[in-house]
């Protein structure tokens, strides 16, 4: 059967309405997919949000995606509405302004993420990623594979300082990255490239680059 990621979500929206009815919130799409950037090995990053999660709403869906072809491409999260709305602002700058909708709207769960919300994100992934690359790059036997998840990392904290300074949200590497000059564009690079063979060099940037943000 060949893989349609219109039809697959078609599918599961319907199975999800068909389940939790008018406790069913929202429904949406992050991540590659949404980007236009997915590849063959992609996951389907998956946003559902009910009126109350328990376990047995949790089961349920677990038994929805257990029942959907390529369910192995299956991802992504699923929560309460009371939980997302006490969900840390900080947090939400991807959430918000990377899903696509598919059911319902955002707007009518959270508030739009304020500018020192995205502000307080950028600080924290920044020295999240400082520590992990240092983390790595002293106990790490997979330095390649490491440092493909580390760079990965750089390109959300970049599309938060751009949004930041510009207010514009750009939601793929490669608009991102002509829109960058100097370090910011090379560590993109990086990520958009995926060569990571001079990986004493790289670790050595991305541990400056970091520096330079927190």
């Amino acid at each position: 059967m060949e893989f349609n990621i219109d039809k697959w979500l078609d599918e599961i929206v319907e199975k999800l309405k068909g389940e939790f009815a008018s406790c069913l919130l929202f429904v949406g799409l992050q991540g590659s997919y949404n980007r236009g950037e997915a590849t063959s090995k992609s996951d389907i990053d998956l946003v559902v949000i009910i009126d109350e999660l328990n376990f047995e709403n949790l089961k349920t869906y677990r038994s929805i995606i257990d029942g959907m072809p390529f369910k192995e491409k299956a991802c992504g999260f699923i929560s309460g509405k009371q939980e997302l709305q006490n969900w840390s602002k900080s947090d939400l700058f991807q959430f918000y302004y990377d899903t696509k909708p598919l059911l319902g709207k955002l707007n009518d769960i959270i508030q739009v993420p304020s500018k020192e919300d995205i502000k307080k994100s950028i600080k924290t992934n920044c020295e999240n990623l400082y520590h992990a690359t240092v983390h790595s790059f002293v106990h790490s036997n997979n330095y390649i594979e490491d440092l493909q998840g580390l760079y990965k990392m750089t390109f959300f904290i970049l599309q938060a300082d751009y949004f930041v300074k510009n207010q514009v949200y750009i939601s793929t590497k490669r608009d991102l990255f002509n829109k960058l000059e100097g370090l910011d564009k090379e560590i993109l690079a990086v990520c958009i490239n995926t060569n990571m063979q001079d990986s004493e060099n790289l670790y050595e940037k991305l541990i400056y680059w970091c520096k330079t943000k927190i």
